[in-house]
């Protein structure tokens, strides 16, 4: 079993160790359980329960922002377990865009910096500007739609039955909140999936898949040998990147509209434009570039997946605790 220890438990105070440690005849009892479940499309309230202790982000901050607090949920380790095998049976259906390197085996957040790199060197190397976006997405996980995650599960061809399961448990976990020792009522929420969930980020995945596909319809991107890129993802870390502004204009309107359409909400502030310039276009006054209807900020130096980014592609600045250490382009 691969559920890590230590960790605290749900409402019905089972932990990680009681499975590993119960006798193996569980095993049989938790299989009987699992496929009831199934079966019959429901699942009890001690599986479903989740409880979401608030934790303060920044401790010298407000204490009384509710910007400054981010919620640890708490699930049953039975309903970890049950995720597991739902992700074992939905492996097939699961599949996204190469050009997302998020939650995927064998990939990592240093295949998309090195994917970047390899772009931006090889477009300095011919002279040629290119214009990147980077698009911060507010509380991704909390903002999927159920009611289209399952039409897009759905048009997946995933199983009735998975989907069933799946219904029934967004459509009825009830949530509580600890402070302290007070628990509040229970409540239901009707958007999101469960961060710290084995599932969840592959759901998130399928959920945001479909833009991937509406930005490679656009042909327009960077072309490195017959391919053109012009989106790199890694879950709701997103960068698009055209090698002319109004091509990169085009994709932020496309992306717009997916937010539009499927309920995702852009943080224009947290979200920049960076222009790497050729030679001939260093003084080039540039238009504005909007999201949602803002205009967008651009930047001479940004923070994609730990790592710093300049526009003059003198270094990549990496971040070791509070120490930068400055590679030149190449050497990583």
């Amino acid at each position: 079993m691969t559920l890590k220890d230590n960790k605290a438990c749900g409402m019905d105070n089972i932990s990680t160790e009681h499975l590993k440690n119960a006798s193996k005849k569980l095993c049989v009892l938790l299989s009987m359980c699992f496929t009831g479940y199934l079966v019959h499309g429901l699942l009890p309230n001690s599986v479903l329960s989740v409880i979401l202790v608030p934790i303060i982000k920044v401790k010298a901050g407000k204490i009384s922002s509710l910007e400054n607090y981010r919620p640890i949920a708490l699930a049953s380790s039975l309903s970890k377990v049950l995720e597991r095998v739902l992700l074992n049976t939905l492996e097939e259906f699961v599949l996204t865009s190469d050009n997302q390197f998020g939650f995927k085996p064998k990939h990592g957040t240093d295949m998309c910096i090195f994917m970047l790199q390899e772009i931006l060197d090889l477009y300095n190397l011919h002279n040629t500007t290119v214009f990147m976006c980077f698009i911060d997405v507010s509380k991704a996980f909390d903002r999927v739609n159920h009611q289209k995650l399952l039409c897009k599960l759905e048009s997946r061809g995933v199983p009735k039955y998975l989907i069933r399961i799946l219904v029934y448990w967004y459509g009825h976990q009830p949530m509580y909140v600890k402070w302290g020792n007070t628990m509040s009522d229970s409540f239901n929420v009707g958007n999101g999936v469960r961060q710290g969930s084995s599932l969840s980020p592959y759901l998130f995945n399928i959920y945001m898949d479909e833009l991937s596909k509406r930005l490679n319809c656009c042909k327009t991107g960077c072309v490195v040998g017959d391919c053109t890129i012009n989106r790199i993802m890694y879950a709701d870390d997103l960068v698009i990147l055209c090698p002319y502004s109004a091509g990169l204009q085009q994709l932020l309107r496309v992306c717009s509209q997916y937010g539009y359409d499927f309920d995702i909400k852009y943080n224009a502030k947290k979200s920049n434009v960076m222009i790497v310039r050729s030679r001939e276009d260093k003084h080039l006054i540039t238009p504005d570039f909007s999201l949602s209807g803002i205009v967008l900020n651009i930047c001479n130096e940004i923070k994609y997946l730990g790592h710093y980014i300049t526009d003059d592609l003198s270094d990549i600045v990496c971040l070791f605790g509070s120490i930068k250490m400055r590679f030149k382009l190449g050497s990583i």
